[in-house]
């Protein structure tokens, strides 16, 4: 794989099938991109869209796009960033509630 990174417009994209082609320079033939290799979408891609990409060759010899990602397209939030941050404040909460109830009954039994 070729580190270069390289940029060109969605000509084609098969929804049903989840590929498409990137146009590339003059002269140069479109390449094939999986939809699997869109990384980070927060949308379906778009005929049109900008897509960064690097080229490998593929077993069969054709050149084709992987690595990509579509230009102002940001990438939807982490689950399960959201969900840790949530399960974290449950504990949080049942800390401090089992911490009162421990406070409240050591006073009964001075009082």
């Amino acid at each position: 794989m070729n580190d270069t990174v390289f940029t060109g417009k969605l000509r084609q994209w098969n929804k049903d099938k989840g590929f498409g082609f990137i146009g590339q320079s003059k002269g140069k033939r479109d390449i094939f991109i999986h939809g699997s290799e869109l990384q980070g979408l927060s949308r379906k891609p778009r005929i049109g869209d900008m897509v960064s990409y690097q080229v490998i060759s593929s077993k069969g010899g054709e050149t084709q796009a992987i690595n990509g990602h579509i230009k102002g397209v940001s990438a939807p939030q982490s689950r399960s960033n959201t969900q840790g941050k949530s399960t974290q404040k449950l504990v949080t909460f049942i800390a401090i509630f089992f911490g009162i109830v421990v406070i409240v009954n050591i006073v009964k039994y001075f009082i």
